[in-house]
């Protein structure tokens, strides 16, 4: 069948799990017989905005819409874009998909996309990465990092027009959120959101969600915190993540005998990955005990951001850890199995609810011990070899940090994550033949 996925990104490009999932399902089906491209955004790169660069990747034909940040850029933005929307039709044109199945829609794509797609006669599955259906941030979590029950628009538009500690100088930040609640009383003028753009915002999403045949939640955590209402029960289903074991078989490389432990972190350096909770600890175990009497290192990948959380990293970073830390950079979503083989223990001490998180489970594709949080999304992976911890607790994170240097992480069987590559791209083609069977029925004046 002819499948397309519409992403953020696809390898190399991009940097974190949706990207690296995408590249899994799309390689995976494409070797299973299946015709499949990507069409996705370019968010950086020369040429004219909106222009359309196409390439051919691990085999896969990905078109990309180069949509680059931008100042001007209005509210309306995040979630909807005409001329993104007239790149995909032609891309619905060319390549004439069965399925369109997203991975993503908003933020550099338009939330109007899988109602094009089934107009152009597609069956549209839709997979949930987050609760950006529900929450512009998405993660239900405000600027301060307290959850959120559930979106409304006008708690919505206070919270996305509220700075946290960590969006700029506290000087500039008073001044930047006292400008943006008088031009909201004014209106927003398209640039500070207003109940009414958080109104139209979730009126755009909800037509995306009534356009979808088929949605699929990583986890049964994100799948009851999504309103039935939204994402109704029978066209729902639970389905974890499949990557390729074989990529991770080599495992990981064993230390030299006296080398220091390998921590490492691999995320974004913004507040809800908790990498805040990370240096407290470290601070706690480097002060005495067995953090002094053991050699050990924390290896953290990932960059800085910009704009909102730009002074997360210099607010947290106490420069006294230097020496217990390694600032490597991100890497390109197929460089994981390298990365995570120079490690002994992976650090996830995220503080939102996760949703079956790439990095988790591709240490225990590798058989690499993880040390994470306590959340909903991440509990449920289960697994030999996954400590959990409460998310902000920094006293618990030292201790079993210091667990794993007194005894020694025990490696473990690679391959232990919930589901492989194989059953789960079967159940994808499974759902797939359904749904194109269904629309078959549905053209012949019979079945659902």
């Amino acid at each position: 069948m002819r499948v397309l996925f519409v992403s953020n990104g696809f390898p190399p490009e991009g940097q974190w799990g949706t990207e690296f999932y995408t590249h899994q399902a799309a390689v995976g089906l494409a070797g299973r017989g299946h015709t499949v491209r990507v069409f996705c955004p370019r968010r950086e790169g020369d040429g004219e905005r909106f222009s359309v660069q196409r390439s051919v990747r691990s085999g896969i034909r990905v078109h990309e819409v180069l949509n680059p940040p931008s100042g001007t850029k209005r509210f309306e933005d995040s979630f909807r874009s005409r001329p993104v929307e007239e790149r995909f039709e032609q891309a619905l044109r060319e390549l004439r998909p069965q399925v369109v199945h997203f991975t993503h829609f908003l933020w550099g794509l338009s939330s109007r996309l899988p109602r094009l797609a089934r107009e152009a006669g597609a069956r549209v599955v839709v997979t949930l990465t987050d609760f950006g259906i529900l929450c512009h941030r998405g993660q239900l979590l405000d600027a301060v990092l307290d959850e959120c029950s559930g979106p409304a628009p006008g708690k919505c538009a206070r919270c996305v027009r509220s700075l946290g500690p960590y969006d700029g100088h506290p000087l500039l930040r008073a001044l930047k959120q006292g400008a943006a609640a008088g031009l909201a009383a004014l209106g927003g003028g398209g640039l500070v959101p207003t109940a009414s753009d958080l109104r139209r915002r979730q009126e755009a999403i909800d037509d995306a969600l009534d356009a979808a045949h088929l949605f699929i939640a990583p986890t049964h955590a994100l799948a009851q915190r999504v309103p039935s209402e939204r994402v109704p029960s029978d066209r729902l289903r639970v389905l974890c993540y499949g990557l390729d074991e074989r990529l991770f078989a080599e495992g990981v490389r064993e230390r030299e005998p006296g080398s220091p432990l390998r921590f490492g972190f691999l995320g974004q350096f913004q507040p809800h990955k908790g990498l805040a909770t990370l240096f407290r600890a470290a601070e706690l175990l480097a002060s005495g005990g067995v953090g002094a009497q053991h050699a050990w290192r924390v290896r953290v990948h990932g960059n800085p951001v910009g704009g909102r959380h730009a002074r997360y990293l210099d607010a947290t970073w106490n420069p006294q850890l230097a020496p217990w830390f390694e600032f490597s950079g991100a890497f390109e979503p197929l460089d994981a199995p390298e990365a995570m083989a120079e490690l002994d223990v992976l650090l996830v001490p995220s503080r939102w609810t996760e949703n079956a998180p790439l990095t988790v489970l591709q240490a225990q594709a590798m058989g690499l011990p993880v040390l994470a949080s306590d959340v909903p999304g991440i509990r449920e992976l289960g697994g030999e070899g996954l400590t959990l911890i409460e998310p902000t607790d920094p006293d618990a994170w030292a201790f079993e940090m210091g667990e794993q240097l007194l005894a020694g992480p025990r490696r473990l069987e690679p391959g232990g994550m919930p589901m492989g590559l194989d059953e789960h791209l079967g159940q994808l083609e499974t759902w797939y033949a359904e749904l194109l069977e269904q629309g078959q029925l549905r053209l012949l004046g019979g079945g659902a």
